[in-house]
């Protein structure tokens, strides 16, 4: 979205992620017939994580009862690297956060 790209370009947040928001975006890229260049672009100012095995069962382990399986693996992701936000447009994801005290970024203007 504009917003997004705005608010990404003003570069006020350092951005890291775990290795399945690869997946995510480039998927999202075919999705939409966008350039897989500009993921490899967007992709070159995040950090990517390692998405160790017992990620998975602390994701498995997240309170809330709505988060799905990969916005838990987003979380628990952050929560690991420490991260003081999560940007997020997923509202079960952003509740969830929420919950664990994470504030949540969802650039709209």
């Amino acid at each position: 979205s504009e917003p997004l790209a705005s608010w990404l370009d003003r570069g006020e947040a350092e951005l890291a992620a775990g290795f399945l928001v690869e997946t995510e975006l480039r998927r999202l890229a075919t999705r939409f017939a966008l350039p897989q260049a500009d993921v490899t672009t967007l992709l070159d100012g995040v950090s990517l994580y390692d998405t160790p095995p017992s990620l998975f069962r602390e994701a498995g382990l997240l309170p809330g009862r709505s988060l799905r399986a990969l916005g838990a693996l987003h979380l628990a992701a952050a929560i690991r690297i420490d991260c003081e936000a999560i940007l997020t447009y997923d509202d079960r994801l952003a509740d969830a956060a929420a919950g664990v005290g994470m504030k949540v970024l969802a650039p709209r203007r």
